[in-house]
């Protein structure tokens, strides 16, 4: 199997090269172990990552609130159907389940979202 491309380091900032999984140089890759995604609980069902019942009362709530139209594409002006309820500031990153912290979303919104915040 080929190496891994070398990349810049993700640390704000940094200008080494890395071609480390995590990607962070070896100077920065102990700071940022803990951060977001990583703590994705893997494996674990919906119920053990806190989406069980109680989430399908906030998200239908949410849902309702938002009409069910795709926030993003509201505020473009564009109606379109919204199936999924995204936090804005994610669990991972220490966001919560309250109201103001959600937002309704169509499927490709909240799919291009979630993937960007990965990369963060």
């Amino acid at each position: 199997m080929p190496a891994r491309a070398k990349r810049p380091c993700r640390h704000r900032g940094c200008a080494a090269i890395t071609n480390d999984a995590s990607g962070y140089c070896d100077q920065h890759r102990q700071q940022h172990a803990g951060d977001g995604w990583r703590n994705y609980q893997a494996g674990k069902s919906r119920q053990e990552r806190g989406y069980g019942r109680p989430w399908e009362i906030i998200r239908k709530r949410v849902l309702q609130r938002d009409k069910y139209l795709c926030q993003n594409h509201r505020r473009q002006n564009i109606a379109k159907k919204a199936t999924s309820v995204d936090h804005i500031i994610p669990k991972a990153h220490g966001g919560t389940d309250d109201d103001s912290n959600l937002e309704s979303l169509c499927w490709e919104c909240h799919r291009a979202k979630t993937a960007r915040e990965r990369l963060n």
